[in-house]
C-alpha cells in the first residue's frame, strides 16, 4: 500500500492563503480536484486533516501552487488512533451517535468479517445500520490494511473515482484497477447501493482478500446469496432493554411498562423512538403516561416519506396483502387471509409475503402454530391513510364519470369480513375526514346510483363493490 499522510494545522493554515490568493473555495471549485486527478471527497479529507495517500497529497498542494508539501505535511509518526501504516477513510461517514444494544449482532458481524467478501446489513429505516457498521469498523478496523466508507447513491463512475481516489477513463478500466487493489486487506463499506448491483454483483464474486460491508434498506437480491463467503443481516427494532434505556436517555420518564409499551408502538426503531421522544419533551415534559393516553400514533415526517418511497416501489400483490393486512388491523394467519382474496395464487402470496417481511413493511407471527402476518403501529398508521386517499380518488373519479374506476373498492373489503361492527373503524374514520377535506357533497345520491349499476354486473366482476358501497351507506350518513 502507498504511503499516507495527514496535513498540521499549521500547513492547512498555509493551504487557506494559498486558495484564497486563487479566489478558490475549499471543496466547491472543481477545477482543484479534477486538475490534481482526485476527487471532492479526497480533497474533503485533507481540509478535515485526514490520512489520504501520499500522491494525492502532493498533487492537491501542487495545484494550488504549493510546491514544498513537506512544509503541509505532517511528517511525524503515523496517528495513535491508527495501527502503523493503514489508511483509515471515513469518506462522509457521519460520527458514531449513542449506541445501544446490538451485542448480538456485534458479535455476529465480528464472526463474520474475517472470513466474508460480502456483508449485507439490511432493514426499515432508522433501526442504526449505519451506526452497527461504524460501531463494527472501529472497533475492527486494526484487521485489515485500509478501511473506505463511501456513499454509492453517487454515479459509478464518481464512486470508482472515489474508491481508487484518482478518475479513470473507462468504468470497466476502473473496476479491474479496483480488483487490483482489493488483493490487499481492505474494508469497503458501502452506504446505499441499490444504484449499482452489477457492479456489486461482479466484485462480489471475485477472487480477493477484501470485505465488502453494504447498507441498504432491502435484502440484496437471490444471486447474491448463493455467493461464496457472503452474509446478510436483517436489522430490527432495538431490544425493549436497549429501547428503554433509549428513552430515558431522551429525557423520557414514565414506568417501565409504560417505556416499554412506547418501544413497541414504534417498532422499537431508535430513529422513530428519538423523533417521538422529542414530541413528548416539548408537548408533555417527558411524561410518557400523558402521550400514551392520547391513545394515537404520531407518525413522524421522516418515516411518512419513507414508506411512501417504499410503497411506490412494490408490485400490484404486494401492495393488496399490505391493505388487506390494513383492514384487518390485528395479526392474521396465511390460511385466513387467502380466503378473502379474489384470485389466490399460494406461490405469488408466499413470495410477496416474504418480500415484506424483508423489507420490515410486515411483521411475522404464529397463531395457534399457523403462520401469521400483521403490521407495525407506525406502518399501518401510514397504510390507513394511503388506503383512504385511494378509496376518496375512486370516489371522486366515480362521480363524474362511471364505477368502472372503482378498483380497491372491488378487490377489498372495507372492514374486517364478518364483522358488523363500523363505529370506529379505523379505516372508515379516516375514509370520511379524507372526503370531507376534499369535498363536502353529500354520497347518499351517487352511493344508491352505483348500487344500481354494481348490481346488474356479473359476481365475477363486482368483487366485494356492492357491500363496500353498502357499508359506505351507513358509514357516510353523518356527512349526507
Amino acid at each position: 500500500m502507498g504511503q499516507s499522510v495527514k496535513a498540521s494545522k499549521t500547513g492547512l493554515a498555509i493551504a487557506n492563503q494559498a486558495r484564497q490568493r486563487r479566489g478558490w473555495t475549499k471543496t466547491s471549485t472543481a477545477r482543484w480536484w479534477q486538475d490534481a486527478h482526485t476527487s471532492r471527497a479526497t480533497l474533503r479529507r485533507f481540509w478535515r486533516g485526514e490520512r489520504i495517500q501520499q500522491d494525492a497529497f502532493i498533487a492537491i498542494c501542487h495545484t494550488v501552487g504549493l510546491t514544498n508539501w513537506q512544509e503541509i505535511a505532517e511528517l511525524s509518526s503515523a496517528d495513535t488512533a491508527n495501527p502503523p501504516g493503514a489508511l483509515i477513510d471515513w469518506g462522509e461517514a457521519p460520527d458514531i451517535e449513542q449506541f445501544y444494544g446490538r451485542q448480538p449482532e456485534q458479535q455476529q458481524l465480528q464472526t463474520w468479517l474475517p472470513t466474508a467478501k460480502l456483508i449485507n446489513i439490511y432493514g426499515l429505516g432508522g433501526t442504526g445500520k449505519t451506526t452497527l457498521a461504524l460501531a463494527l469498523a472501529e472497533q475492527l478496523q486494526t484487521e485489515f490494511e485500509q478501511v473506505i466508507w463511501r456513499s454509492s447513491s453517487t454515479s459509478l463512475e464518481t464512486l470508482l473515482a472515489e474508491l481508487l481516489e484518482t478518475p479513470t477513463e473507462t468504468v470497466e478500466q476502473g473496476v479491474k484497477q479496483l480488483l487490483k487493489t482489493m488483493q490487499r486487506r481492505r474494508l469497503i463499506i458501502l452506504d446505499d447501493v441499490e444504484d449499482h448491483l452489477d457492479f456489486l454483483y461482479r466484485i462480489s464474486r471475485s477472487r480477493h482478500r477484501s470485505c465488502l460491508l453494504v447498507i441498504g434498506r432491502r435484502p440484496l437480491p437471490t444471486q447474491f446469496q448463493t455467493l461464496n463467503r457472503s452474509q446478510q443481516l436483517s436489522l430490527s427494532g432495538l431490544s425493549p432493554d436497549a429501547a428503554v434505556e433509549l428513552l430515558r436517555a431522551c429525557s423520557c420518564r414514565g414506568q417501565i411498562s409504560q417505556l416499554k409499551t412506547l418501544a413497541r408502538i414504534y417498532g422499537h426503531n431508535p430513529l422513530a423512538l428519538k423523533l417521538v421522544a422529542s414530541t413528548i419533551k416539548t408537548v408533555f415534559n417527558g411524561q410518557i403516561a400523558s402521550f400514551l393516553e392520547q391513545e394515537t400514533v404520531v407518525l413522524p415526517d421522516a418515516f411518512r416519506l419513507l414508506f411512501q418511497q417504499q410503497f411506490k416501489a412494490l408490485e400490484p400483490l404486494e401492495k393488496t396483502l399490505l391493505f388487506w393486512l390494513t383492514i384487518w388491523q390485528e395479526p392474521i394467519s396465511l390460511c385466513r387471509l387467502q380466503t378473502h382474496l379474489l384470485s389466490p395464487n399460494p406461490a405469488k402470496i408466499m413470495t410477496a409475503l416474504s418480500v415484506l417481511v424483508q423489507r420490515s413493511l410486515v411483521t411475522q407471527h404464529f397463531l395457534l402454530d399457523q403462520p401469521s402476518f400483521g403490521l407495525q403501529s407506525m406502518v399501518m398508521t401510514f397504510l390507513i391513510d394511503e388506503l383512504a386517499a385511494a378509496i376518496v380518488q375512486e370516489i371522486l373519479k366515480a362521480k363524474s364519470q362511471s364505477i368502472q374506476h372503482f378498483q380497491l373498492l372491488r378487490t377489498h373489503c372495507l372492514v374486517r369480513p364478518g364483522t358488523d361492527d363500523i363505529l370506529g373503524d379505523r379505516v372508515l374514520t379516516a375514509l370520511q375526514q379524507n372526503y370531507q377535506d376534499q369535498i363536502s357533497q353529500p354520497l347518499s345520491e351517487s352511493i344508491n346510483k352505483w348500487l344500481q349499476q354494481a348490481k346488474s354486473e356479473s359476481s365475477s366482476t363486482v368483487g366485494y363493490l356492492i357491500f363496500n358501497l353498502t357499508i359506505l351507506a351507513k358509514g357516510f350518513a353523518a356527512v349526507n
